[in-house]
């Protein structure tokens, strides 16, 4: 595309910092409703319903409160970055998981609430969980389209930059978005697919515990990875933008925890 000029430019693209600063507050909320659910839990009569239901509901419900404290938190401290550094996308990808574990896990904690009381009704919930699942693994896969756009100010240095980089044009990222995201929802879509057979397996007490393990050491991964990613780079050394295996370990992350859910769910 050419300008009024005639000179080449890249018209349109999302400004990262801006889109982490406006979610951070939306996400912090979210996870803050949360709560009210796990009171009623812990002083609702359940003489009816098995103690793992109610310690996994509550399990993914608190994994749900953490994920989205600590990926506000996260969120935040990346929209008050200065500049469009190339360690932001990544930043962002790393952060998306505990937001996507999150919004998983209290879908997954309706699932097992209804199998508490509309047991009917379960296999809904379980695919409502799935459905989360495919959009979280598609938002995280999403900051992929827009990472060509950071780096270094100078032009004549970011092109020598960009050579050296996974993603190096507009057209690469936009592609290379597109495949991480189906790639990623391959899981999801398998545990769905199994759903739908009624092919899934039911936990003991035990085995809740180590899926409610497994998404609180997944958030704490991400926000961690995440806080740490926003480093910048120092005088010396050279910016490092988003790698393919980032991008793939953190979307595909959030696949396999939601193929691991629809499985075990009751």
């Amino acid at each position: 595309m050419r300008n009024s000029s005639g000179a080449e430019v890249a018209e349109g693209h999302y400004d990262i910092r801006k889109g982490a600063a406006a979610y951070a507050p939306i996400i912090g909320a979210f996870g803050a409703l949360a709560i009210p659910t796990v009171t009623v839990l812990f002083t609702a009569n359940k003489d009816s319903a098995p103690d793992k239901f109610v310690v996994l509901a509550c399990g993914l419900l608190v994994v749900a409160t953490i994920g989205s404290l600590t990926g506000s938190i996260a969120l935040a401290a990346i929209g008050a970055e200065r500049d469009h550094t190339a360690n932001l996308p990544a930043a962002v990808m790393y952060t998306a998981v505990p937001v996507a574990i999150s919004i998983v896990s209290v879908l997954a904690s309706f699932e097992v609430l209804a199998a508490i009381y509309l047991e009917e009704q379960k296999s809904l919930f379980a695919i409502t969980t799935g459905v989360g699942g495919l959009a979280a693994t598609y938002f995280t896969s999403f900051a992929v389209g827009d990472s060509w756009k950071s780096g270094p100010t100078d032009e004549s240095l970011k092109t020598e930059w960009s050579e050296k980089q996974w993603i190096k044009s507009k057209e690469i990222a936009y592609r290379k978005a597109d495949l991480v995201a189906a790639v990623s929802a391959v899981p999801v879509a398998a545990g769905l697919v199994f759903r739908l057979c009624n092919i899934h397996w039911d936990l003991n007490s035990t085995g809740a515990n180590w899926l409610v393990a497994a998404g609180l050491v997944l958030s704490m991964a991400g926000t961690f990875a995440g806080v740490q990613r926003t480093k910048h780079a120092m005088y010396d050394s050279e910016q490092k933008g988003i790698r393919a295996w980032e991008a793939y370990s953190t979307s595909l992350g959030v696949g396999l925890y939601t193929l691991a859910l629809l499985m075990f769910l009751p």
